[in-house]
């Protein structure tokens, strides 16, 4: 897959690019492909941010970049973080396979040292209009009641509650860019049943049709959301949904993916005007760099920026010369997240990474340095509430990222049912956003009122001089503000743990 970035002087430019993308369809089919092997990334209102083709390996569209090289600021192959060339086999909606979710090979099962309860407790809501009354829940998972244990008070002093504000994300939207999600139909999670889902929308290029979560990505999108929106889990069960699938129809994805379902979202919040909204991204983006860089440590992203000074959005900074790959993909970065952060009543939240030992920084994390009013990145701690994974100096919140419950399905009949997983903190910490918003928190004070409420959960007892006890976000309930008694437990239900 080849991808034309054009240059910003272009991208509304509809003479040229219609022309352009006529003369890409013609040469897919001249080299055994298809029109509909040609791909625009097309905002109505930021113009075209680029074109694919997907041709065969022994085919490469340079004639068309030699000939029209002055209007694009990059050309070459989209940037993935697969370790080989993307295979199309076939298109997943012409396969046999069920839609519903497969059994995994035992060995994908999680350990059996991994549950920690046999039985879940049911959740205890009182529901009323007051969207600051406090409700409590009987909750024995520990990575839920950890947000809302104030500071100074020992989590033992919850005794298995978990407290939250009745608002709950109400007339927020949250917008989940991620694998998808099993939100309708007969495959609709139990967790997610009363998912208030605005929309559902699908990147290309071959985007989707069907609205699946993908076992290719262990069902991601699912786990994500059952941190935002579950109705036992989330942190925001009242907020608004779109899910943003970035797996395809061949059930893979790209870089290209990626800004496609960025590009796709801006669109909707300036179309649809949500009062606030979240994009929680769970992704990293792959710079296309070949030379081993990144798995070495390098810190590339900061390589890049010092050997190119990108970019200022003039056509004079352009015209300096062409982009290579991991250039154009932050210089693409960069643009759509400047003018996500421009539309002020939107709010990103991303993630370090899983790699302990990557670099600083890496996209989009990094755009929280270039618009930290708008872009949250989110760390992770373990169970003894020391930082896991990555460490960067730049972020100010830490989730539970550590067997932290969430929505899944049985390794062995595909029943619904909650399980421990790793690597999930940043949608707890998204529905958290859009809960101090609907609690009366204003959009352009609700990142700093989140990094003011998150604190270390250091024992007293405990020398800390690496710095491991790092803040972990908080939902702000004070103890003051516990309820005496707790309330009805009608229609809520029952899981059982493995």
């Amino acid at each position: 897959m080849w991808w034309f970035v054009p240059r910003i002087e272009y991208m509304k430019d509809e003479d040229f690019l219609g022309m352009f993308k006529k003369q890409l369809e013609n040469f897919a089919v001249a080299n055994h492909g298809k029109p509909e092997h040609v791909y625009r990334s097309q905002s109505e209102y930021l113009g075209t941010i680029f074109f694919t083709i997907k041709l065969y390996y022994t085919r490469e569209p340079d004639l068309l970049w030699d000939a029209h090289k002055d209007h694009f600021l990059s050309y070459g192959e989209v940037p993935h973080s697969g370790h080989v060339r993307i295979v199309e086999h076939q298109d997943v909606k012409k396969t046999k396979l069920k839609a519903k979710p497969g059994v995994q090979p035992p060995e994908n099962k999680p350990p059996k040292n991994s549950t920690f309860v046999a039985r879940s407790m049911n959740p205890i809501i009182e529901r009323d209009d007051d969207t600051k009354r406090v409700e409590v829940l009987e909750e024995p998972f520990e990575d839920l009641q950890k947000m809302s244990q104030p500071k100074g008070v020992p989590l033992s002093e919850l005794r298995g509650h978990y407290y939250r504000r009745a608002a709950k994300g109400r007339d927020s939207t949250v917008y989940m860019i991620d694998s998808g999600a099993w939100v309708e139909g007969d495959h609709v999670h139990k967790e997610l049943s009363e998912v208030k889902l605005k929309d559902y929308l699908f990147a290309g290029p071959d985007p989707g049709t069907a609205r699946v979560d993908s076992w290719s990505e262990a069902y991601h999108g699912t786990k994500v959301l059952s941190r935002i929106a579950g109705k036992r889990l989330g942190t925001a069960p009242l907020a608004n949904v779109v899910v943003v699938q970035l797996v395809n129809k061949f059930g893979y994805l790209t870089v290209a993916h990626i800004f496609d379902a960025i590009l796709r979202t801006y669109d909707h919040i300036v179309q649809k005007k949500p009062k606030f909204s979240v994009l929680n991204m769970s992704l990293y983006l792959a710079t296309g760099d070949t030379s081993g860089a990144y798995t070495r440590g390098v810190d590339i992203i900061q390589k890049i920026k010092k050997d190119y000074d990108y970019p200022d959005d003039s056509p004079e900074q352009e015209a300096t010369g062409v982009l290579t790959t991991p250039e154009v993909v932050i210089r693409i970065s960069r643009y759509l997240f400047g003018e996500i952060d421009k539309l002020g009543n939107v709010k990103v939240v991303t993630c370090i990474s899983n790699n302990e030992n990557a670099p600083d920084g890496i996209l989009p994390a990094n755009e929280m340095t270039n618009f930290p009013k708008t872009v949250i990145t989110i760390g992770a701690t373990g169970q003894d509430d020391r930082v896991v994974y990555q460490y960067w100096n730049q972020v100010r919140v830490y989730a539970p990222s550590s067997n932290v419950m969430v929505a899944s399905h049985d390794y062995l009949d595909d029943s619904h049912t909650i399980l421990p997983d790793d690597g999930v903190s940043f949608g707890t910490i998204s529905g958290m956003l859009a809960a101090f918003v609907s609690e009366g928190i204003p959009v352009d004070e609700v990142v700093e009122h989140l990094y003011r409420l998150a604190y270390p959960r250091k024992p007293s007892n405990v020398d800390d001089p690496e710095g491991y006890y790092v803040p972990i976000a908080f939902n702000g309930v004070e103890k003051s503000e516990w309820p005496s008694t707790v309330g009805d437990q009608e229609g809520l239900e029952e899981y059982i743990l493995p």
